[in-house]
């Protein structure tokens, strides 16, 4: 009997072990995330949306090309913020038809620094 006690503390230690392990790799997925964010908030850019047309031959990949800024981790983080402002359940967009983007304004860009 005291074989299966030692195996059932074992496996419950490696259980712990996994489960802490688990907590810290979620812990500092989050801790990266709120730095990318802070760093968006100090580089002084605003966050801000437009309406575009949708031309012939557009997909949201190539809206996404076309117009996605640094403050995103990659487009397809981008293209999905598009497709939740949108309402979007898929990736099908119609050309003569408007989207709504996202933007971000860098005061540096345009002189307000300055005043």
């Amino acid at each position: 009997m005291s074989g299966n006690t030692n195996t059932g503390t074992v496996y419950k230690r490696i259980l712990v072990i996994f489960i802490l392990f688990f907590a810290v790799v979620v812990s500092i997925g989050g801790s990266i995330s709120g730095l990318a964010k802070a760093r968006r908030e100090e580089k002084g850019a605003y966050k801000y949306y437009t309406s575009i047309p949708i031309g012939k031959g557009d997909t949201l990949w190539s809206i996404a090309v076309e117009n996605i800024t640094p403050e995103y981790a990659g487009i397809e983080e981008y293209i999905q913020e598009i497709r939740s402002l949108n309402h979007l359940s898929d990736d099908g967009i119609h050309a003569g038809r408007y989207l709504m983007i996202p933007r971000y304004f860098d005061e540096s860009f345009a002189g307000l620094d300055e005043m």
